[in-house]
């Protein structure tokens, strides 16, 4: 596969798993907000770690690819991220 559809998946698997990750985040936050945030951080490692070991063992990438394909994952993150942040509002109380 050419390095634009990697591009092209790795910014959609990542703008996805941003919203599934918030989504999951909010929820856990509604029951208590500090399990919330350490699903979020185990979570957000895992998904982070197995990307890394996949792309490792998958691509033969140069340099200047591979830094195409993070940024490309980065932005679709922080997209999926913000995008549902500014849709899904968390019903957190205050216990």
């Amino acid at each position: 596969m050419s390095v634009s559809l990697w591009t092209a998946g790795v910014f959609g698997i990542n703008l996805l798993l941003g919203v599934v990750l918030i989504i999951g985040v909010f929820s856990f936050m509604e029951r208590q907000v500090s399990l919330g945030a350490v699903t979020g951080i185990i979570a957000g490692t895992g998904v982070i770690y197995a990307q890394a070991t996949l792309g490792e063992q998958y691509l033969q990438v140069t340099v200047s690819e591979m830094k195409i394909l993070v940024i490309a994952a980065a932005i679709g993150a922080v997209l999926g991220v913000v995008g549902t942040v500014l849709v899904v509002k968390p019903e957190i109380g205050s216990a």
